[in-house]
């Protein structure tokens, strides 16, 4: 990436948070509606890149893809104020599958992103994004709906508060990620399938992640499911317990935060961070769980060849400058993935404890590095800068049990 702000890369500026066909409720004379996309050399690229789909993807075997929403993050410029109050925000681009994606490629693994966008400016300067960083994006399908964007404000906390969209839930592209235009020979020759969940939502993108999810399995690839509750997401909140836990149970591994698992399995969020080994016990068919507990750290559980849960730990988190949190744990997921991939796959981890071990530590490095910059993906490590960081930073001390 060329030494510029994030601002600068994509063609935005601070506040011109929106999109063409309606802006949000929010909108204020620094809040601008996004401009149409224009026939540009950018377009003719964003179009040479998507003709693409089903021929040079489908040769890429050993590739981690990433599926679903890549969208932009509008931050609030004023903190511990109500969205009602925020005078301006700041687009910066993101979604958790693309993040992940982006954090791959930075890390050196060869991904592959499977998504759909928008025609819109959003769309284009999306795509160029994941191309430069290397991610292929050539799986990622064009409709008729606009990219979504999403407005984040903080909290006197500083904590982050996902509060709305630039238009409805349902009017957006990733709600609409078509199965019969998936790279059925691409999954069902990688590496690893990660997914996120709040597709599930959307009945067209659902069909294509069930789709997704069984191809890969009946390859070689390992599946990895972020659960990433976004209440946000969801039309019905009451009933998305119920359609998240079966299609979480046919991931290999989950990773999910101390608070996802008290909201889904009912256990207390501090046991389920010390007692990994109880959130896993909740998904019989699962291999391996990691769970994330912000500021006090993470934690793992895996079944070894037996098919018992033999390997169990916690990681405290890294001492660094926190800026910002926003993407910290899908570069913590990327961090993982990269590891799994270059230690061998899920069973060379299952098999060896120092390696699942040096796998989550190096995906909190990869975490904690990320807090430091503003934005999910400008701000995600390269190998060498999360092996400096673990090499130069000391970890807090383990939470008391």
């Amino acid at each position: 990436m060329v030494p510029m702000t994030i601002n600068q890369q994509l063609g935005l500026i601070s506040g011109s948070c929106g999109h063409p066909r309606a802006a949000h409720a929010l909108q204020t004379p620094l809040v601008k509606a996004q401009r149409p996309l224009q026939h540009t050399k950018r377009l003719r690229r964003f179009n040479k890149i998507s003709c693409q789909v089903g021929d040079a993807f489908s040769q890429h075997s050993g590739t981690v893809i990433s599926f679903g929403e890549a969208l932009f993050d509008c931050l609030a410029n004023e903190r511990g104020v109500p969205k009602e109050e925020v005078k301006s925000w700041t687009p910066y681009p993101g979604g958790a599958p693309a993040n992940v994606a982006a954090a791959l490629a930075k890390l050196s693994v060869k991904v592959a992103f499977i998504s759909a966008l928008g025609k819109d400016d959003l769309a284009v300067q999306m795509m160029d994004l994941l191309a430069e960083r290397g991610v292929d994006v050539s799986g990622v399908q064009r409709v008729d709906l606009p990219t979504r964007d999403v407005l984040v404000v903080y909290d006197s906390n500083d904590d982050r508060q996902f509060v709305g969209f630039g238009g409805p839930n349902e009017s957006f592209a990733d709600t609409a990620i078509s199965a019969d235009q998936l790279p059925l020979d691409a999954l069902r020759n990688s590496a690893a399938l990660v997914t996120g969940t709040l597709g599930l939502n959307f009945p067209i993108t659902a069909e294509a992640m069930y789709k997704a999810v069984e191809t890969a399995r009946a390859g070689s690839a390992v599946v990895l499911v972020d659960v990433n509750w976004r209440p946000v997401f969801w039309d019905d909140v009451s009933r998305a317990p119920e359609i998240i836990k079966p299609y979480v149970s046919k991931a290999d591994i989950v990773k999910l935060s101390d608070e996802e698992a008290e909201w889904l399995f009912g256990l207390a969020a501090a046991d389920a961070l010390q007692h990994p080994d109880k959130v896993l016990e909740q998904l019989p068919g699962v291999k391996g769980v990691l769970v994330t507990g912000g500021g006090a750290g993470c934690s793992y559980a895996f079944k070894g060849a037996g098919g018992k849960i033999d390997y169990t730990g916690i990681v405290p988190v890294l001492k660094v400058e926190s800026t910002d949190t926003t993407g910290a744990g899908d570069a913590f997921l990327g961090g993982f993935l990269a590891s799994l991939v270059k230690l061998g796959g899920l069973e060379a981890l299952q098999a060896d404890a120092d390696k699942l071990r040096q796998a989550v530590e190096f995906a909190a490095a990869c975490g904690a590095f990320t807090t430091t910059k503003p934005g999910a993906i400008s701000a995600q490590p390269s190998q060498q800068e999360a092996e400096d960081l673990l090499r130069t930073a000391s970890f807090a001390p383990a939470p008391a049990a």
